[in-house]
């Protein structure tokens, strides 16, 4: 469980529910837990025949190991807790006591409905909480909670990759300059590369290896080319 140091960025290869109740607490969670078995077998690109090919391959999240996962992002923020979800899976939080909002990627470019007997889904779940430990703040005043950006298409080393400008625009309205930012699960870095980009400190933790590796080389790239533009 030792830290990897990148510059303003911690990261830790690693299962999050193992690593995250020993870290210090950090200023707001940003994240993009894996989504329901459902959402996961029907998550496909418009490749080869029939109704497509299988896009996401790790392990999906049940309800309970989702409602776990929250709460342990809650224990670990003194504030914000933002995550893309299955919207089945931002259901169960409707009541908690720390639900603040539902909030909406919308997607320009949505992947059409290969089946083409039902309307595409051109959004995402933006799930919004806040721990209590201070006083609610967000920088868009009074703002809506809805953030319009395109996929990132093909390309992407990773599937389910979020856009950079996504995780940009989170890391804007809910934090401030020199706080840190927690992505427990951290995929291919994209967080920690718009964390670096607005000036915040960034915590990392991923599991697989390969997605790992990415996500130093993505966050160390962001370093070196802000210090290039400084």
């Amino acid at each position: 469980m030792n830290p990897i140091v990148i510059g303003n960025a911690t990261v830790y290869l690693g299962d999050c529910r193992e690593i995250l109740p020993t870290l210090p607490k950090v200023d707001a969670v940003i994240t993009d837990p894996p989504y329901s078995d459902n959402t996961h077998k029907q998550a496909k690109t418009n490749k080869g025949k029939g109704y497509g090919v299988q896009l996401v391959t790790f392990a999906a999240l049940d309800d309970d190991g989702f409602l776990s996962v929250m709460e342990a992002c809650l224990a670990a923020a003194h504030g914000w807790v933002v995550s893309t979800c299955d919207y089945r899976h931002a259901a169960l939080m409707y009541q908690h006591k720390r639900f603040v909002r539902l909030g909406a990627w919308v997607k320009p470019n949505p992947m059409p409905q290969i089946s083409g007997d039902r309307p595409g889904q051109g959004f995402e779940s933006v799930l919004i909480l806040h721990s209590g430990g201070r006083t609610k703040k967000w920088n868009r005043g009074g703002g809506s909670g809805v953030w319009t950006f395109p996929t990132e298409g093909g390309g992407t080393e990773v599937p389910t990759q979020k856009p950079v400008a996504l995780a940009s625009a989170f890391v804007s309205d809910f934090t401030a300059p020199g706080e840190t930012v927690c992505d427990p699960f951290m995929g291919s870095g994209t967080t920690g590369v718009a964390s670096m980009n607005a000036g915040r400190r960034f915590v990392g933790i991923e599991r697989d290896p390969r997605h790992f590796d990415i996500a130093c080389r993505r966050i160390e790239d962001a370093q070196r080319q802000g210090r290039l533009i400084a």
